[in-house]
């Protein structure tokens, strides 16, 4: 079953339609995104926008957690009646505002400081330092030579005295990400919340990278029912096809993946 292409399985999501009330949570670069040179160079795909909407109509839950900070998501959705999580669920919009997990607040005078410690990169052609609020990352895939660019970010981190003692490291595709050490926050801990607090009995989790693979685990969480979908490219790291129940080749067949769902929703939750 793991790692299996979905649209060979869709009877499993049909079954699993059934359960109500449901969730359909999914990330955003890679995977309703196609990954882009740099991030401000990315956007939602106007098939998954449209679908994501209709399935708002159709499901008590449709949610995005990004590793954006959580009004960057939201604008580069902008699907009204989606719940919106950012930085890996360190904030999301409630009540037409930005609220933080507990713990957060000094981390932007944090990154701050990391960013300055880490400045000496800017100097290597293709890098690019990305603030996220609360947290930060290091984009390496505009580099020459990325390997040799990967090992360089490394070395800077551990040689940080602020992201060693402050910060967790995370590798995704072409990225390291900085995120609050002492928080316990992921994205695995944000899809708990969301299934506890709509109390979920059943749901679907999208995602193309590492930090993805923790929220695939609460996919099979006691009292839940879910499937975690991993989207896949050359890219793809074997972690996220080994964990995933099912996989899709790419955004264009999340795109379809969402036509599929929109169709068959009514007719099973009527």
């Amino acid at each position: 079953m793991f790692g299996e292409y979905l649209f060979d399985h869709l009877d499993t999501v049909a079954e699993l339609l059934a359960l109500s009330p449901f969730g359909l949570i999914t990330d955003v670069d890679g995977t309703i995104s196609e990954i882009a040179p740099s991030p401000e160079k990315a956007h939602v795909t106007p098939v998954c926008r449209e679908h994501l909407a209709a399935l708002t109509k159709r499901l008590e839950l449709v949610a995005a957690i990004s590793g954006r900070p959580v009004l960057e998501a939201r604008e580069m959705i902008g699907v009204e009646g989606m719940v919106y999580i950012g930085s890996h669920g360190l904030e999301r919009w409630e009540d037409g505002r930005v609220k933080f997990t507990q713990g957060v607040e000094e981390y932007p005078a944090k990154v701050m400081v990391a960013l300055e410690e880490l400045g000496g990169l800017r100097a290597m052609e293709g890098i690019a330092l990305e603030n996220k609020g609360v947290a930060l990352a290091i984009h390496y895939r505009r580099c020459p030579d990325r390997e040799s660019a990967r090992r360089a970010v490394l070395e800077k981190i551990a040689n940080s005295p602020t992201c060693r003692s402050e910060f967790q490291e995370l590798e995704g595709r072409m990225v390291v990400e900085l995120r609050p050490r002492q928080v316990g926050v992921n994205k695995g801990t944000a899809v708990k919340a969301l299934v506890e607090r709509y109390h979920l009995r059943g749901g679907i989790y999208l995602g193309d990278d590492i930090s993805d693979v923790d929220a695939f685990g609460v996919m099979h969480t006691t009292g839940f029912k879910g499937l975690g979908l991993g989207v896949i490219d050359e890219e793809t790291p074997d972690e996220v096809i080994r964990e995933a129940d099912f996989t899709l080749n790419g955004v264009g067949d999340v795109e379809r993946f969402f036509k599929w769902l929109v169709a068959v929703a009514p007719a099973l939750r009527q």
